[in-house]
């Protein structure tokens, strides 16, 4: 066994925090529902956080109001970082990569072309791997950096669990390969949350968000594509809940008792209320932002979605959104 494996195992023989990792496609409501947990006095939001570095480089505000930078919650996770692993992230964020993710909106010096090929040679290297049988896919390992950056991803839990004195993390980042593979490596502390909304809703989002019709549906549909039959598989089943954004959004009482129940914790009244917390989310929906934020269910496509708009949808979507259990 290798020294990095045994201090692995050490680390976690003293983990006694849980993950919910979030997994969605786009526009399905992960903000709301990190939010939402993260309102809990035991748990704590942290966004789509696998834009850290590019959030620090572009100087970008935390959602409590202060720049991630000065923001005195992360800075104490920036000086645990800095002693235990001796980098400093305000000033080379990029010293400390997690996952892969590419931005299309506010795109840093790093995301150069040879960075995103780089991306895709590795997002192709997963994808093969997918489809390989169990037994195979073991013996194929992922791609150094990926690995890096999933113990990256849990020394920066550790940190966060330890500096802000928190029992259960909750990472709305989406990636379902990495929700699996940090499953895989730390059963005991990683949990996921699998999250469906309407494909209607999202496709009208979209929409009217200036969004082709083909992208609209494609993004959304190829998402539960591919993560379905990856998460059933790989996550074993007393770590995976399915919810639904418009349970979650109607019924936030019994919905927030089922997700504290997974997470093994007590159900407080004041999540209901998004604005009785402050968070320290690091990217997602700009509802994270909002002053008069709260939980409210949007079912603007069962009046604005008409006609060819609904037609196409149907018939390119409409079989998964069945799948979903949505009529």
């Amino acid at each position: 066994m290798t020294s990095s494996a045994s201090n692995e195992i050490e680390k976690a023989s003293n983990d006694n925090f849980r993950v919910l990792y979030i997994c969605s496609a786009a526009r399905c409501g992960s903000t709301l529902t990190d939010m939402f947990i993260g309102g809990h006095s035991q748990a704590t939001s942290l966004g789509e956080i696998n834009f850290l570095e590019r959030a620090i480089g572009l100087n970008e505000e935390c959602s409590c109001g202060e720049k991630l930078r000065n923001c005195p919650q992360w800075n104490k996770i920036f000086d645990n970082i800095r002693l235990s692993r001796n980098i400093d992230l305000i000033k080379n964020p990029n010293a400390f990569k997690l996952w892969d993710i590419l931005a299309y909106n506010k795109i840093d010096q790093q995301q150069t072309q040879s960075y995103r090929m780089a991306v895709f040679l590795r997002k192709a290297w997963m994808m093969t791997r997918d489809h390989l049988p169990d037994v195979l896919r073991e013996l194929t390992p992922i791609p150094p950096e990926l690995n890096k950056a999933l113990n990256n991803k849990m020394d920066l839990y550790r940190a966060i669990a330890q500096c802000w004195n928190k029992s259960v993390i909750v990472d709305s980042s989406k990636n379902f390969r990495e929700a699996i593979e940090l499953h895989r490596r730390w059963p005991d502390n990683i949990k996921v949350i699998l999250l469906t909304r309407d494909g209607r809703g999202v496709y009208l989002s979209r929409r009217s968000s200036g969004h082709s019709q083909f992208d609209s549906v494609n993004i959304w549909l190829s998402y539960y594509r591919r993560a379905l039959p990856l998460l059933s598989s790989h996550i074993a089943s007393r770590s995976l809940l399915k919810i639904r954004y418009e349970d979650l959004a109607s019924d936030p009482d019994a919905t927030g008792r089922i997700l504290c129940n997974f997470a093994d914790i007590p159900f407080e009244s004041g999540m209901l209320e998004l604005k009785q917390a402050t968070r320290h989310l690091v990217s997602g929906n700009k509802t994270r932002f909002a002053s008069g934020k709260e939980i409210r269910l949007d079912t603007r496509w069962q009046t604005d979605l008409t006609g060819a708009e609904l037609d196409f949808f149907t018939r390119t979507g409409g079989e998964m959104n069945n799948q979903l259990g949505y009529r």
